[in-house]
């Protein structure tokens, strides 16, 4: 049996078609210097995955995120080595409060929707994160060698079904 892996999330927020992405900076588990969305693991005091959300913009951007106004649009599970590592709930948001500012682990920076530097971004991001943007919602499971080195593949999306 596939040991289970750790819940995340990723908050995407937009300001009209432009999206808050931050540089990974400090000692992240995984891609310094890359760009992504705000989020990390659930930890404690967290009860929910929105309640994660809400936390990690607030420590990753200085921002404050309304979780009612938080649309999950992907939950996608990453492989390290053949196990499942991590299951990260990717959430969209227009309405928060406050301005993005640098952290001891992000450095936010706006790009427009079309224009996102891809090659900036961990190996798999290519492949999915541009559906995020057409509006798809949608479950899929991507494939690496490690963790978050070594792309092999992804599954094909499936229909999101965990609306929460």
């Amino acid at each position: 049996m596939d040991p289970k892996p750790r819940i995340a999330t990723v908050v995407l927020p937009f300001r009209g078609e432009f999206v808050l992405l931050g540089r990974k900076q400090g000692k992240p588990e995984i891609g310094v210097g890359t760009l992504n969305g705000g989020g990390g693991k659930m930890e404690p005091p967290d009860k929910t995955i929105r309640d994660c959300a809400v936390r990690e913009m607030l420590e990753e951007f200085g921002i404050i995120i309304d979780p009612t106004k938080l649309v999950k649009v992907a939950i996608i599970t990453f492989y390290a080595a053949g196990a499942p590592n991590m299951e990260v709930h990717f959430y969209t948001t227009d309405t928060f409060s406050g301005e993005p500012r640098e952290t001891e682990s992000m450095i936010p920076e706006w790009h427009h929707r079309d224009k996102v530097p891809y090659e900036r971004m961990l190996e798999s991001d290519p492949h999915w994160f541009p559906g995020i943007f057409r509006g798809e919602k949608f479950r899929t499971n991507v494939y690496y060698r490690e963790k978050a080195k070594g792309y092999i593949g992804m599954d094909p999306f499936l229909p999101l079904d965990d609306l929460d």
